[in-house]
This record gives C-alpha cells, structure tokens and sequence, in this order.
C-alpha cells in the first residue's frame, strides 16, 4: 500500500510539473484566402506554432522577409506551419503576389 500510494503521488506530481509546459503550447490558424492573409498580423507567445492554410484556389506561399523560413509553394488545400520560439517582430509575404503580407509579433 506505501508503494503504490507513493507512485501515485510521484505521478501526480510529475503531471503537475508537465502541466504549464502543456499548456503553453498553442496554435495559431492563418488563413490565405481572397488574396490575403487572415488576420494579417497576429501577435503570439514565445513557442506558439502558427499555421497557414492556403484556402484560395491558386498556389500562394508564407515566405519570411528575412529569410528566415519559406513554405515552398502550397497548392489549395495544403498547410505550413512554423514555431516561433523568440521574441521579435516577423514580417513575411507571399512570394508569387508580393503585395500579399503578413506579420507575426512574438512577445
């Protein structure tokens, strides 16, 4: 019985311990659609991971404006995701209609 009452203790606290880390992990949905993106800026926390969705019906891409990361090209229908781990301000456009653009605020 002290066995058994001391793992589940020993459990419990190990998933107290995991608990922030869990839920701390989010993601966040871009949409690209009508030659946009849906919301154009968004503002997330350290280790959000956004998602883009091209939801139009012609390829378009998330492209960094530093470099930083490039989808490729995503036919209708096709997601890209990235994490952004550190603070700062990452602007970003689709690399086949340049006037598409978008930001993600990290902080």
């Amino acid at each position: 019985m002290q066995i058994a009452m001391g793992t589940r203790r020993f459990a419990l606290v190990l998933l107290l311990a995991c608990l922030p880390a869990l839920a701390c992990a989010a993601s966040v949905l871009v949409a690209i659609k009508g030659m946009d993106f849906h919301p154009s800026t968004i503002t997330v926390a350290p280790g959000t991971t956004v998602i883009w969705t091209n939801d139009d019906s012609f390829a378009h891409s998330t492209t960094s404006d530093t470099k930083l990361w490039d989808s490729g090209l995503l036919d209708p229908g096709k997601s890209f995701s990235r994490t952004f781990d550190k603070a700062g301000t990452y602007p970003y456009h689709c690399a086949i209609h340049s006037f598409m653009t978008g930001t993600v605020v990290v902080k």
